[in-house]
């Protein structure tokens, strides 16, 4: 098992409960996702869990012909960028993409995308899908 700091670990924890949660700031209300230990708005460590939407938008993405060993099943997939609704930008894995149709799928971004929690060896982790 990878050691984790404790706020890395409640959110696969929150994952394994099917909640998509980040961190806000109770100083500035800035939203953190994946979540850290300060702020990236106002750098302060007042945080607390937020239930997050799960929405977002697909702004940028590329193929991954060769992921790292541990995603090395799904290759080749999407991965891409995407910033969610409260605010924060994450880079993940994107699912339901037909790899024939990327030309198609950049032309029509931003493209709406939702949550979606995957099992994967012992953990669950976080990746996203096009809504429609």
């Amino acid at each position: 098992m990878v050691k984790m700091q404790p706020y890395v670990k409640n959110w696969y924890d929150f994952f394994e409960e099917g909640k998509v949660m980040g961190l806000k700031c109770n100083r500035c209300g800035s939203y953190e996702f994946p979540p850290v230990a300060t702020c990236h708005n106002c750098f302060g460590t007042d945080l607390s869990w937020v239930e997050m939407s799960g929405r977002g938008k697909l702004v940028a993405f590329t193929l991954n012909p060769y992921p790292d060993p541990p995603f090395a099943e799904y290759a080749p997939f999407i991965y891409g960028e995407v910033v969610l609704e409260e605010g924060p930008a994450y880079a993940t894995m994107i699912l339901g993409v037909d790899l024939d149709k990327q030309e198609e799928l950049y032309e029509r971004l931003p493209v709406d995308v939702t949550a979606v929690i995957q099992q994967r060896d012992g953990y669950k982790f976080i990746a996203f899908e096009p809504v429609g």
